[in-house]
């Protein structure tokens, strides 16, 4: 149990991120299951199934590319100059703005998934900010009054965002990700076969994103290939020939399914209970800010009924970004975090909203703060003789809510 005084004294982007996990945490964190038991993935596809003698889950390989140094998508110099002015910007409302430093971010988090997010985000805060997706992950009165606070901007801020439009507008190039995608689909990577050919889901974090690489590849280079687009309210659809034809989602998966659509493009709408194992190939058009969402990207093909051994995905980032700033330092230890906890956990989302605002040694600590073994591991582990005749009363109903009530430092001292 947690007093109630212990709330203000959070961070504001710890209870935001407190909020979001309100309506599930019960679920999927009931201290009474977590004392059951815990299979890890790599638990069921390392140990061999006595009765089948082969593992009990069929192991599906990850190989995974753009993690090298030398992988990060490196920007033009106007790009360059475009992302500064939106870091400059970002500097000037972490001065003027207090809160939720998710709304502080938001021009770099868009601009992080394609420059087309951008461009189309930085125009809408110039003008009557509508249709900006996600400008708060929260709904309360408070989130509100800071949103509301950054509609309002000063002169600066208006002029910083202006230099980053100007500059995209002064050289209307492309992005340089484009190109990444374009040979990926066509002709592969390091000694894989075109990605098109086996089956492809493209994720981003925006629709904006989705539906700019959308039209670019039905318009330039897959031009005949049905292209489904797979998103939230509403926007589902198929593309084919730069025509747009609305299309619900359970259409799209059973198309996919049937071998009929090779190539979805997809917002993080697709990362949850949509199962695409006939897919082998993934690309992440952005890295997340939650890093919770790559796991549950991936797990849309490296899952059951994957008939591949190996799967590959395709993480991209801008040189120099935050993105690349927070993979340089969480390299290290990301594959160590990894493998404690089965997936990278949410407290490093704000490891980006630190590095966002310049508060690198705040990233550190927090990264610093992970344990090196997993909580589970250092205390259950351990083996012990179980009377397990005892087991019927202990869980019955009365103990089993007495557990329950008790406090979490109680729990841990037994």
């Amino acid at each position: 149990m947690v007093s109630g005084d212990k709330w203000d004294k959070l961070s504001r982007a710890a209870q935001d991120r407190v909020r979001r996990l309100r309506k599930t945490f019960g679920t999927n964190h009931s201290p009474f299951i977590r004392h059951i038991v815990r299979r890890t993935r790599e638990y069921l596809e390392t140990t061999v199934n006595p009765e089948t003698n082969e593992p009990f889950l069929k192991p599906v390989k990850v190989r995974l590319f753009g993690e090298e140094d030398g992988e990060a998508i490196i920007l033009t110099s106007y790009l360059k100059d475009a992302y500064e002015h939106a870091e400059g910007f970002c500097d000037l409302l972490k001065k003027r703005v207090g809160g939720s430093g998710f709304l502080k971010t938001l021009l770099l988090r868009r601009v992080g998934s394609t420059i087309e997010a951008g461009r189309l985000t930085a125009e809408k805060m110039l003008g009557s900010w509508e249709d900006i997706e996600e400008i708060s992950e929260d709904d309360d009165d408070e989130a509100d009054d800071r949103a509301s606070a950054l509609r309002s901007l000063t002169p600066s801020e208006r002029q910083r965002i202006q230099a980053f439009v100007d500059a995209l507008k002064a050289y209307p190039h492309e992005d340089p990700k484009y190109a990444v995608v374009k040979r990926l689909l066509l002709e592969g990577h390091k000694g894989t076969s075109s990605w098109l050919e086996e089956g492809c889901i493209v994720f981003s974090a925006y629709f904006d994103s989705i539906l700019w690489l959308a039209k670019r590849l039905s318009n330039e280079d897959l031009k005949g290939e049905p292209i489904g687009i797979y998103a939230g309210a509403g926007k589902s659809a198929i593309m084919k020939d730069a025509v747009l034809h609305r299309e619900d989602r359970e259409t799209l998966k059973k198309m996919v399914r049937r071998g009929e659509l090779r190539l979805i493009l997809g917002t993080d709408a697709a990362s949850e209970g949509l199962n695409l194992q006939r897919l082998g190939t993934l690309v992440n058009l952005d890295l997340p800010w939650n890093p919770t969402r790559l796991e549950q990207r991936k797990g849309r093909i490296q899952r059951i009924g994957q008939v591949r051994n190996e799967v590959c995905v395709y993480n991209m980032r801008y040189k120099d970004s935050v993105e690349d700033r927070v993979h340089a330092l969480l390299s290290e230890r990301l594959q160590e975090i990894h493998r404690l906890f089965g997936q990278v956990p949410d407290v490093l989302e704000d490891v980006w909203i630190h590095i966002a605002e310049g508060e690198i040694e705040k990233a550190r600590k927090i990264i610093d703060a992970l344990p090196k073994k997993h909580p589970f591991e250092e205390r259950y582990q351990r083996p012990e003789p179980v009377p397990w005749e005892s087991c019927a009363a202990v869980l019955n109903a009365v103990d089993r809510r007495l557990f329950l009530q008790r406090a979490w430092n109680e729990r841990g001292s037994k």
